[in-house]
């Protein structure tokens, strides 16, 4: 499993533009930047762990905009 992600309660900001282009991917971002997508980003991570080990890594999901989660309480 990946050894360098931060904790849920760190967030990590991409922009709108960024959030379009990755649209139903995951992305990793790595000091404030995206440096990996798409569907499956398990090697591209390693290989990023390694070559970065001192550097947080935080993957998120990026929905596509026609994507509506409800919630009840």
């Amino acid at each position: 499993m990946w050894g360098c992600l931060v904790p849920v309660s760190e967030t990590c900001q991409i922009s709108r533009e960024e959030m379009r282009k990755y649209a139903g991917h995951y992305v990793a971002v790595m000091d404030g930047k995206v440096v990996a997508s798409g569907k499956n980003l398990y090697k591209r991570i390693r290989e990023l762990e390694k070559k970065h080990s001192d550097k947080k890594i935080v993957v998120t999901y990026i929905p596509k905009e026609d994507l509506l989660i409800l919630f009840s309480g």
